[in-house]
């Protein structure tokens, strides 16, 4: 609270996004950090990340009373076998009803996936994709799977699939790793088709117009980048911005 504090009244820091995965993994101390933002409003919002085993109904409503306009889930993908290698006890309608309860009780839902994971298919990602459009979730982020040292599949990484080993492309947004039975090229059309679908669907357009409508600052930052959004929407490739 301290920290916040001082973020604000030091710099005029207004929102704050809590990067960490594990936000609520110590209830009581969000609870405790929640009850003192109502208690003692500091004109600060944020938005944080969470583990669904880790929150329930009644902790999400305190959030959102204390400023908490929007929650990220780590879903990687909708595929149980896949998913199985990431997570333990991976329950995906567990999942489905924490982002209803999210989504019921006022905050925006963010859904964070994950392409190219070892054992990974056309089949597999559709799942992933009828998924996602199945459920309220409010925006989206598909990473690419890249394995980091130290984590599980990474000692045995070289006979699941093929792995360039490059850490100036290891930053999740370049396809370092192909699994078995794809292509680099399979993988690409993949990854543009979700975002392709997902950002011309008119549910997806009229939440974002709905969004921008609360917020007057942002409709000059949509105006200025429009057109390379429509580009991107049409477009079979990625833009790439050129230095």
């Amino acid at each position: 609270y301290r920290h916040v504090e001082f973020l604000h009244d030091d710099f005029g820091i207004r929102h704050i996004n809590f990067y960490d995965d594990q936000f609520t993994f110590n209830r009581q101390r969000v609870a405790a950090f929640c009850t003192r933002m109502i208690e003692e409003p500091l004109g600060v919002t944020f938005n944080c990340a969470v583990r669904a085993e880790h929150v329930d109904t009644e902790l999400l409503a305190l959030m959102k009373q204390a400023g908490c306009w929007m929650i990220s889930l780590g879903i990687e993908t909708a595929d149980p076998g896949l998913l199985a290698q990431h997570r333990q006890n991976p329950d995906l309608d567990h999942m489905a009803r924490t982002i209803r309860d999210i989504h019921r009780i006022g905050m925006r839902v963010k859904g964070l996936f994950m392409i190219g994971l070892p054992g990974e298919t056309e089949q597999s990602f559709q799942r992933t994709m009828d998924y996602v459009f199945s459920l309220p979730i409010d925006d989206v982020n598909m990473a690419k799977f890249t394995p980091f040292p130290g984590s599980p599949l990474y000692e045995n990484i070289h006979t699941l699939g093929t792995f360039e080993e490059n850490w100036e492309k290891m930053d999740c947004m370049n396809t370092v790793f192909i699994p078995q039975d794809m292509t680099r090229e399979q993988l690409e059309n993949l990854f543009l088709r979700f975002y392709q679908h997902y950002y011309t669907r008119p549910k997806t357009l009229w939440n974002f117009l709905s969004m921008l409508w609360k917020s007057p600052d942002s409709w000059k930052r949509f105006l200025l980048n429009a057109g390379s959004f429509i580009r991107f929407a049409r477009s079979n490739r990625r833009i790439v911005e050129k230095a």
